[in-house]
């Protein structure tokens, strides 16, 4: 298993820079301020000590988040141009040696069994066909007493990215897997619990009990 290490130029990574704070301008003028809602995302994980794999790292939002505060962290995501990008990203802060980037199926994990003390998912499960597949792996992976923050767009989040997506004439998937089948899922497995709205997201905390 190789980490993924991309070579990236000075203004490549000043463009990506550009366009990145564009979008995240570009939603806030319409509501949609990423940096708080990762904020109260985070601020309800709690504690987060150990290790941190983040799945789904698309092009780093949360990403960065988690590298400016010196995480031990993994990230990974399928998709290698999306991944770039975030290697984009932290490289502009000077951050891309702080955080192990892996292509990788969230499906089928390459990490032993209880190798992570944290495990964060943000936006990415509404891209899922099959949710069961991941969460199976989430828990094989994570340590006793670890943790699985998981939020993804409500109602109003996903219609406020669709917007923005049609007027960019493009399409925008939901699979339909949300709080309550997450919920399920991990309270089934014997998970301790919560969840909470914010205004544009679902958030559940889902802490690994010890088997005794």
């Amino acid at each position: 298993m190789m980490q993924y290490i991309p070579e990236l130029d000075k203004r490549e990574i000043e463009d990506n820079h550009k366009h990145f704070n564009e979008r995240i301008s570009l939603y806030k003028s319409k509501g949609l301020d990423f940096i708080k809602s990762r904020e109260f995302i985070l601020e309800k994980a709690g504690s987060l000590s150990g290790s941190v794999l983040e799945i789904g790292a698309g092009t780093g939002y949360t990403t960065l988040f988690l590298a400016r505060e010196g995480r031990d962290l993994t990230a990974i995501d399928a998709d290698r141009e999306a991944l770039k990008k975030t290697a984009l990203n932290l490289a502009y802060e000077d951050l891309r040696l702080k955080v192990k980037l892996y292509v990788m199926n969230a499906k089928v994990l390459a990490f032993d069994n209880s190798s992570f003390k944290n495990i964060i998912c943000l936006n990415m499960l509404h891209h899922i066909d099959n949710a069961d597949k991941i969460f199976l792996e989430m828990d094989r992976i994570l340590c006793p007493d670890g943790k699985i923050i998981l939020a993804d767009f409500n109602k109003k989040g996903m219609g406020l990215v669709n917007s923005v997506h049609q007027q960019e004439s493009r399409t925008h998937e939901d699979s339909g897997i949300g709080q309550d089948l997450s919920y399920d899922y991990f309270y089934g497995l014997g998970y301790k619990v919560k969840y909470y709205q914010e205004e544009y997201h679902w958030v559940l905390i889902a802490e690994k009990e010890i088997q005794k």
